[in-house]
């Protein structure tokens, strides 16, 4: 027969009994002492995930002492024997395992450590264990400069090398926070002091996280974390030509919080080509983002070779295969921007109709012109949209 519900340490006596139609007997007497109630038994776990301001630690409560855990953790001090008056965790209640993370610690200190547990006794310590936290470089990271499409500049400054030497130092980079030196970084050079590092191969339209970092023989530590996006210029050279135009509110295609707009060959496709069939009505747009299907309708409708549209459509240039005639309104930016780009004083052919004819504009003045014969010949410049 289980028996519950008893006090701790008290003496009690005990007989079996039985009862049948007759009556009910006692066995003989027995007695037993309960256990008193103790402080609970404890194990400090070893330390792991040292940092030099972090470490990771735990317990495992293995006798609750008779009574329910209340409390367990870790507690810990820069002196021997640390209690609950020091600074601690709390991990939850009940026996068995538990993990303490140990934060807010000082670089380059030994700390002392032990595991505690509470019940309604009192409170035990398992044994003491002690670690140093790691004593590495102190950096903070350069404002980020010189952003371009594909390149940046930073860099760090190493205001303490954490007591030996550095061996390594520069800037780490990606796409989502807190990057490390397996993501994308330079190496420039080692030491304390200010050093410049330069970012390549970025990617347009993205935004970067960059920290600088600095390795020294206890570990590495990174500076504080920066932010930039690459960026484009009219002007710019870029994905096999210049940049024309970039997409404001407004415009058709336009996103806002990217970058999208139109790049111009870089010279032109033709001195002197005729639009196309001349007495045909393709049915063109002259809407900025309009000049890719407009070609295509074009170079559909016209079988005839060197047209304008055509020689666009079968340009490859720098990897590029989908050039096409700009619209009148793409081909006016090209205008505003001609000395960005390097278009001379010349007439070219926009791919949009005027009734049965076409525009042209004449890059001397900007004068855009309707009603030329689809046969006259006109400079050519494609352009493509990124």
């Amino acid at each position: 027969s289980p028996i519950s519900g008893l006090s701790p340490n008290i003496t009690y006596y005990v007989r079996a009994f039985a009862t049948n139609i007759a009556g009910t007997a006692y066995g003989n007497e027995v007695s037993f002492n309960t256990l008193a109630l103790t402080t609970p038994t404890v194990i400090t776990t070893n330390i792991t995930n040292i940092s030099q301001t972090t470490a990771t630690t735990g317990g495992n409560v293995t006798n609750d002492g008779g009574a329910a855990i209340l409390d367990r953790g870790v507690c810990w001090s820069t002196n021997i024997n640390p209690t609950l008056i020091d600074n601690y965790s709390t991990d939850g209640t009940g026996t068995g395992s538990f993990t303490s993370n140990l934060i807010g610690l000082a670089q380059g200190i030994t700390y002392y450590v032990r595991a505690y547990a509470t019940n309604s006794i009192g409170t035990a310590y398992g044994s003491q264990v002690s670690f140093t936290t790691l004593n590495i470089p102190t950096l903070t990271t350069n404002s980020i400069t010189n952003i371009g499409m594909s390149t940046a500049t930073s860099g760090g400054n190493i205001t303490s090398d954490g007591g030996s030497t550095i061996t390594e130092r520069g800037i780490c980079w990606n796409s989502s926070p807190n990057p490390l030196i397996t993501d994308s970084h330079t190496t420039d050079g080692n030491g304390i002091g200010i050093f410049t590092s330069n970012m390549t191969g970025l990617s347009l339209n993205v935004i970067y996280y960059v920290r600088s970092y600095a390795t020294n023989g206890q570990g590495t530590a990174y500076g504080n974390e920066l932010t930039f996006s690459t960026v484009v210029a009219i002007g710019d050279s870029y994905q096999g030509g210049i940049i024309a135009y970039i997409l404001q509110p407004g415009d058709p295609g336009y996103i806002a919080g990217q970058i999208h707009g139109i790049i111009a060959a870089p010279s032109d496709q033709s001195t002197g080509a005729q639009w196309g069939c001349d007495g045909t009505t393709i049915g063109t747009s002259s809407l900025i983002g309009a000049g890719l299907s407009n070609t295509n309708a074009i170079v559909n409708g016209c079988p005839t070779a060197g047209i304008a549209a055509r020689l666009c459509y079968n340009l490859v240039l720098g990897g590029y295969n989908d050039w096409y005639l700009p619209s009148k309104n793409e081909l006016n930016m090209l205008y505003l921007n001609r000395s960005a780009i390097g278009i001379g004083p010349n007439f070219y052919w926009s791919s949009s109709e005027y009734s049965s004819s076409a525009w042209a504009q004449l890059f001397l003045n900007g004068g855009q012109f309707n009603g030329y014969d689809k046969t006259y010949l006109r400079y050519v410049r494609a352009v493509r949209s990124f």
